[in-house]
């Protein structure tokens, strides 16, 4: 395999198959939480579940967090690398502050009533739970 600045120059179908499947774990973390979003987005929100429904919103944060660092492992993992509980969580709260930002912004842009901080860190401490258990169960 010829590689130029870590690019790929030229590579068999073999090879393109090998690196595939040592990306299958993080192939299907982005899938999980593309589904994810696309089912908060494109389901939840327009048919104002979140509203109808107020407890789906824990196990959406909760699988949400799972989602992040189960992403972050299969990524340091396909680069040989451990992380340690603390790295791993430090990424998911970066990832939930920026979702948490977004639910902000939409709810103004909507002209919908905010959650209040009790919501917020009700959100975070969910997906923390989450992510917790994705580090105990997926780390290598």
């Amino acid at each position: 395999m010829l590689k130029a600045n870590g690019l790929f120059l030229r590579t068999s179908a073999v090879e393109r198959c090998d690196i595939l499947l040592r990306m299958k774990y993080i192939i299907s973390s982005v899938l999980y939480l593309v589904i994810l979003l696309c089912l908060s987005v494109f389901v939840f929100d327009p048919a104002h579940l979140y509203y109808e429904i107020p407890w789906l919103d824990v196990p959406m944060h909760i699988m949400g967090g799972f989602g992040v660092v189960s992403l972050v492992l299969s990524i340091a993992s396909y680069n040989g690398k451990k992380l340690s509980l603390r790295t791993a969580l430090v990424a998911f709260f970066i990832v939930a502050i920026g979702w948490e930002l977004y639910e902000l912004g939409h709810d103004f842009v909507d002209q919908r009533e905010w959650g209040g901080w009790s919501d917020t860190f009700s959100d975070i401490i969910n997906g923390t739970l989450g992510a917790s258990v994705a580090y105990y169960f997926l780390k290598k």
